[in-house]
């Protein structure tokens, strides 16, 4: 059995979790609920559970906080959360399973499938203090985690140039002339980055407007990276980029 703490300052929320958990997770044991980030790091120093279900928003100390203020994380978590788009994005950049209220069955029972492969193969907590550390800076300086085979490489989001889309991957070119192929689809990543910093402008490419130096009109529109290379520009988003540069009324 895996032992596991719920950490929620609404007792509906906790009730409602327990018996959802009792029901569809038989692998897992509640042996303590907490009401307060405060019960909550009692009961994790007594514990010393191997998972923990953390909620986000909390008063007086934030699920973040409280994690802060631990000595070291040696435990899986899943966050719960009302929907809040700047803490959905940074689960996803990295890598970290969240669940949102009201939970949904299918949603926890893959939550806690991935939380015992963790468990199992003692994986590491870099996710966790690569949120915390996005958590804290802006978004161009925080971190990606892309998963390769043996774990995960935490990139940092300005030092992305452009995606583009092959199949179900996607190749990912850096700053640093690597280009990393991704398991996942260019509308995946695009839902992980920041829009305030990246724009489609084609079906199959997304590029950091950071490192756009030149918009060129001819041969149907392309742009020009700060690294040399030229991306071309669909006639469909063509004037929506216009508008993101800028350049609508030109």
């Amino acid at each position: 059995m895996i032992k596991a703490i719920i950490i929620d300052d609404e007792q509906n929320c906790i009730d409602s979790l327990v018996f959802d958990i009792k029901k569809n997770c038989k692998e897992v044991e509640i042996i303590e609920t907490c009401s307060s980030p405060k019960q909550g790091l009692i009961a994790i120093r007594k514990h010393k559970p191997e998972l923990v279900f953390l909620d986000v928003q909390m008063p007086w100390m934030n699920g973040f906080e409280m994690l802060e203020v631990l000595e070291e994380i040696n435990f899986v978590i899943i966050f719960t959360t009302a929907y809040d788009q700047f803490a959905a994005r940074a689960f996803r950049l990295s890598a970290v399973d969240y669940l949102l209220k009201p939970v949904d069955t299918n949603d926890l029972k893959e939550a806690v499938r991935k939380a015992i492969e963790k468990i199992t193969h003692r994986m590491g907590t870099g996710n966790i203090d690569n949120l915390l550390q996005n958590i804290s800076k802006p978004e161009a300086k925080q971190r990606i985690a892309f998963a390769g085979r043996e774990g995960f490489e935490f990139v940092e989001i300005g030092s992305i140039l452009y995606a583009q889309a092959e199949g179900a991957y996607t190749h990912v070119f850096l700053k640093d002339k690597r280009k990393l192929v991704i398991s996942k689809t260019l509308s995946d990543i695009e839902e992980m980055l920041p829009p305030e910093h990246f724009h489609r402008i084609h079906h199959s490419t997304l590029v950091n407007l950071e490192h756009v130096t030149h918009f060129f009109k001819t041969d149907g529109g392309y742009l020009m990276m700060d690294n040399g290379e030229k991306l071309v520009v669909s006639k469909s988003k063509k004037e929506g980029l216009l508008e993101r540069l800028g350049l609508k009324n030109s």
